[in-house]
């Protein structure tokens, strides 16, 4: 009785978030709508599997992957001191546990419903058995790393970063997008459940075969989630907030003392280096050395070009970090400072002093990330021209450095990341992806990356710059993004000036 009336609680806590109900719904709908036709066309090419159907069937998976991943790590995060005091107070830790469990697998079950139906209208389903359950075996996978996550991880920066590359590198690294031959492959996650959805047999899973491998995944994951949870209830893991506040004299100030918070988050850092060296040099390794088509301009003459699928990958992945991890940091950053940028107005600094601040942070940031990727794809691949493919890397990570700003700003930071998975999936990895056709789609005109992404991609292929259209979208959206970023922290101050 006690775990059912404490999942009723976590439930109804959750609810009075109703816009972030409404995200886990939205985002998987939105998600699979736009992804589904361009990653079954991908995986057709390097998965070896013909059935369009069943090619998509993934996406529902990996959308309810990190939806679950993200709802257990932020549902766990943020209550652990009153869990503990639940706790001490007798009703121990395993039934906390098992509500707090429970309660986020309810969440989990609607990012699944809502990622299966848009799945079976925009694609169809071609076994729904299959589906239904590899889509609930990625959720609970994922439930179970974020509820682990959130449960030893006293920093929703660093464990949204987490997640956020631990799903990353089983997605775009997985068997439905770079085939199963690599033996590294086999220890993601969802590696043995995306080959069971995909009706496509590993030939590596031994006795118990692959549907017993996604079984012991799933079931092991919230075993882990369980007793990391456990434990760190009755020891008290708790996570302890500590709010650190901080002419061209108070610009200056507030710079330095900008700096020196964030620079205290070490992990956050790390996690900014380490993650685009594991992910790009694994996309250069996974990669099937396969010719692939891709427009090019060369001096005003379009054509179309076929290019090693290894290039391609490798290059493109360059964007796909940045703007995932540049959002992230703009996200964060700003959101973890609101209270104390509202003291520093009261205190006398102007909007944009506040402003040049915080976005001092967010661009090293988001250069820093860029900078990383950079020098790890130069081991395997060199770009025609480096200097315009640093300038079109450069520009993603700003651009998404103030999206993260102004989404934080809007949703908040539950919401925000839900949207910030969204946004630079949808933009960099499909709408501007030439793995998926030769030429990128024309709605893909209307979102942040399309004009750096065009840079970035002919500097990549050709040695001069033919794509001076895209360079001057990259730079409205930019002047365009900033202007809505200092709006954004004028209304953070100015409500509490006076």
């Amino acid at each position: 009785m006690a775990a059912a009336l404490l999942t009723r609680r976590y439930l109804a806590e959750y609810a009075r978030r109703p816009l972030n109900l409404v995200l886990l719904v939205v985002v998987p709908v939105i998600f699979v709508a736009l992804a589904s036709g361009a990653i079954a066309d991908f995986a057709e090419i390097v998965g070896g599997v013909a059935d369009a159907g069943q090619l998509a069937a993934p996406t529902a998976g990996w959308a309810a992957a990190f939806l679950a991943g993200v709802a257990g790590f932020f549902h766990v995060l943020g209550s652990r001191e009153a869990d503990r005091r639940l706790s001490l107070a007798g009703i121990g830790p395993s039934r906390v546990m098992t509500a707090r469990l429970t309660s986020g697998l309810g969440l989990a079950f609607l990012a699944v419903a809502a990622a299966l139906v848009t799945l079976a209208v925009r694609t169809g389903i071609a076994d729904a058995v299959r589906a239904v359950a590899g889509t609930l075996m990625f959720a609970i996978i994922y439930l179970g790393i974020g509820v682990a996550i959130g449960a030893v991880v006293k920093s929703d920066v660093n464990g949204s970063l987490v997640v956020i590359f631990v799903w990353m590198l089983d997605v775009f690294l997985g068997p439905a997008m770079a085939g199963s031959g690599v033996w590294v492959t086999r220890i993601f996650p969802s590696h043995y459940v995306t080959l069971v959805m995909l009706d496509s047999a590993s030939g590596h899973a031994g006795p118990i075969g692959d549907l017993g491998w996604a079984a012991v995944w799933t079931l092991g994951s919230l075993a882990l989630a369980a007793v990391v949870f456990a434990t760190a209830t009755s020891n008290g893991w708790a996570r302890r907030v500590v709010n650190r506040p901080g002419g061209w004299h108070r610009l200056g100030a507030g710079l330095r003392f900008a700096f020196r918070d964030y620079r205290r988050n070490v992990a956050m850092w790390v996690l900014l280096v380490v993650l685009p060296i594991f992910f790009i040099t694994l996309s250069f390794y996974v990669t099937p050395d396969d010719l692939t088509p891709v427009e090019l301009i060369e001096s005003g003459v379009t054509a179309i070009s076929l290019t090693s699928m290894i290039d391609v990958h490798g290059a493109i992945m360059v964007p796909i970090t940045i703007g995932f991890l540049s959002g992230l940091a703009g996200l964060f950053v700003v959101q973890g400072s609101v209270d104390a940028d509202a003291r520093l107005a009261l205190a006398g600094f102007r909007p944009r002093e506040i402003l040049a601040s915080r976005l001092g942070v967010v661009t090293l940031a988001a250069l820093l990330t860029s900078a990383v990727s950079l020098a790890v794809t130069a081991f395997e691949f060199s770009a025609q021209a480096w200097g315009w493919f640093a300038a079109g890397s450069a520009l993603v990570a700003v651009a998404y450095a103030l999206v993260g700003v102004v989404v934080g700003a809007v949703f908040g930071r539950l919401g925000g990341l839900y949207v910030m998975f969204l946004l630079p999936f949808i933009d960099v990895g499909i709408a501007q992806n030439i793995m998926f056709s030769a030429a990128p789609p024309d709605w893909g005109v209307a979102l942040p990356a399309r004009g750096a992404v065009q840079v970035l991609v002919d500097a990549a292929f050709t040695p001069t710059l033919d794509r001076t259209g895209g360079l001057l979208l990259a730079l409205v959206w930019l002047g365009g993004l900033g202007l809505v970023a200092a709006f954004v922290f004028r209304q953070i101050a100015a409500p509490r000036r006076a």
